[in-house]
Parts: structure tokens; sequence; C-alpha cells
């Protein structure tokens, strides 16, 4: 059962990913596998987490997946994990946003702050997701341009 699917914008690196995950965690460095799935030996062991890069130069292309292992290894949710880890690291990630709709991601800043935003479908259909604008004001986003749904009763754009 998939629990985590955090998208970030960009690289952390494993080595730092790995201690970051041991000292506040309690995760082995040896637990997280760090690079494409198709290239894990099925011989390997099941890890906590898995940290993967992406396919091409995907905006949000680095993704780390993980389950009740992880789950239970932080005591923390996704969207939680997803702030400590942008706070740590200063890095943006997108989680999803619990919605219907495939193009509203959550984002966690810099600072941890977090709103809805809304993708670009075209390119989510090519497997990079794309801020369009944010749904909501985001404290650490001040230039990322707001364009709240029409009406949040039925949360359609």
């Amino acid at each position: 059962m998939l629990v985590y699917q955090i998208q970030f914008e960009g690289e952390i690196r494993a080595a730092e990913l790995r201690r970051f995950l041991a000292d506040n965690y309690g995760i082995a460095p040896a637990a997280i596998y760090v690079g494409r799935i198709a290239d894990r030996s099925a011989d390997d062991p099941r890890p906590v987490a898995m940290f993967t890069p992406p396919e091409d130069d995907e905006e949000f292309g680095w993704v780390l997946i993980g389950d009740t292992e992880l789950a239970d290894a932080t005591g923390l949710g996704e969207r939680e994990l997803a702030v400590a880890l942008a706070r740590a690291f200063r890095i943006r990630a997108l989680v999803d946003d619990g919605s219907f709709y495939p193009d509203r991601w959550l984002l966690v800043s810099t600072d941890g702050s977090t709103g809805r935003v809304r993708t670009d479908e075209d390119a989510a259909a090519d497997g990079n997701l794309r801020i369009l604008y944010a749904l909501e004001p985001i404290r650490g986003e001040p230039q990322l341009a707001v364009v709240p749904p029409r009406d949040w009763s039925r949360d359609g754009d």
C-alpha cells in the first residue's frame, strides 16, 4: 500500500537524505533505495523507502515513495514528512491534495508553508508536473499567481 509519494522540484543528494532520515527517524541508510526502480535487483532486500530520479528533465521528477514502514518509522503523514524535508533541504515539494482532480496538488514551499496549486495538464500527460498557479495564497510563494476556483463549494475551476 503506497502511503507516500512526495515529488521534489530538484535532487536531494542521496547521502544527505539518508543521513537526515537516520538522524531524525532512526531509519538505517541501507533501508533507503536510491535509483530507478527498474534498476533494483529482485534479490535486494525490501527498502523502507525509495528515492527515484526523473526519467527526463522533469520539474518535480525526484520522487520519494514509501508505505506503512516509512509511516511507522517517521510517525508523520505524507504532508508532514514533505514539510520536514522541504524545510531541511530548502526544496519545494508536491503531494497529492486529496481531491479528485489530477491537476491539483499541494505545494510545500521551502519554508514549510503549503497551499493547493494547479498543474499543467498537457505537461502532466508527458510525465512532467509544472505549476500553473496557486489556488490559494501560499506564504512562502508570494511570486506565485493566485487564481481561486470559481466555486469553492464545488472545488472546480
